[in-house]
């Protein structure tokens, strides 16, 4: 309820009205917030991970991974990344006629962006609660030429190793260690139809095709991710799908499962995350398949991961990874 009092807090002291004459439109909206609540005007939610926006849509909200239109208020919420976020307020300002209203908790950095943006304009008003804030302004007041620059920071472009990535993307500067690692280990060891589970910008699937594979899906979460992911990859054998990868309906299907799962959900480490990905991978492959995976070592997977495969191997990779290959479902899943 915190995002949700400060955000009505600087709506009623800034007058803003939000008739069902308006448009409002919330970036990276929260799944709990009850936006309609101090609103009657038309909403339109913003999120581009596929979990939130399949809990939003199922609400009953209209949805959109980006926003594609004008609008009259908006709402953004601040993500980890402050390239990412300025980059989403530099956009949301030219694409918003009356009033910005910037959110957030100082543990992702709102006293940063409240120090920026009154530099650059006067800021109406200010709700702190809570560890957060949220803060509010008119978006044609600011110069133009500082909102391109901000936007062209957080546009997809490549990375020092070659690849197309953007902020607020795992591991978007370069090729991260453990799917270095990974990649090395399957060398040679892929083969018939591959899935790759939370792609990310889609690395490992550039070193899976560069081996005898017939067909690699590729399942990501994160739109932005999604939209590098087919900028980086050309082959015909390659399929992508935008979709939260515990949805994915496709059981006995695969022949090999990579990947280097996600271990966080929001700030803290959450080894369930991880778990569910194992979960997952046992579900989709068949018989005699094979999952090959990297994870950071102190991470608890070795006893739900030996509750699903028949055959489980752990190798000790460096800078503090464990590479796991398990074989074999049980049928427990895939009966």
């Amino acid at each position: 309820m915190t995002r949700q009092h400060r955000l009505s807090e600087v709506i009623n002291f800034s007058n803003i009205c939000l008739s069902e004459k308006n448009n409002l439109t919330v970036i990276n909206a929260k799944t709990d917030v009850p936006y309609e609540s101090f609103s009657s005007a038309n909403l339109m939610l913003v999120q581009s991970f596929a979990t939130f926006y399949d809990e939003l849509d199922t609400f009953g909200h209209t949805v959109s991974v980006e926003m594609t239109q004008n609008t009259d208020v908006s709402i953004v919420h601040i993500p980890k990344s402050k390239i990412e976020g300025y980059g989403s307020i530099a956009k949301t300002i030219k694409m918003t006629n009356d009033y910005v209203i910037v959110d957030g908790n100082k543990k992702d950095g709102i006293d940063s962006y409240l120090k920026k943006i009154t530099k650059l304009t006067e800021i109406s008003n200010i709700s702190i609660k809570n560890h957060g804030k949220a803060f509010c302004f008119d978006p044609k007041k600011i110069d133009r030429k500082i909102l391109n620059g901000w936007e062209k920071d957080a546009d997809i472009q490549k990375n020092e190793d070659g690849f197309f990535t953007a902020e607020g993307m795992f591991s978007s500067k370069r090729i991260d260690k453990g799917s270095y690692q990974l990649a090395a280990f399957f060398k040679n060891m892929l083969k018939g139809r591959v899935a790759d589970l939370g792609a990310g910008w889609g690395w490992l699937s550039v070193e899976a095709l560069k081996q005898n594979i017939d067909k690699i899906d590729i399942f990501e979460g994160f739109y932005p991710s999604m939209q590098s992911a087919k900028l980086n990859i050309n082959d015909p054998r390659a399929t992508f799908s935008w979709i939260d990868v515990m949805k994915i309906n496709a059981k006995k299907q695969y022949d090999m499962v990579i990947m280097n799962p996600p271990f966080h959900l929001g700030q803290a480490s959450d080894s369930s995350v991880g778990n569910d990905f194992i979960t997952k991978a046992a579900e989709m492959l068949n018989n005699n398949g094979t999952l090959v995976m990297v994870a950071n070592r102190q991470l608890p997977y070795e006893k739900n991961i030996s509750k699903l495969f028949k055959s489980v191997t752990i190798s000790h990779g460096q800078s503090g990874f464990k590479i796991i290959q398990a074989k074999k479902p049980k049928n427990l899943l895939n009966s």
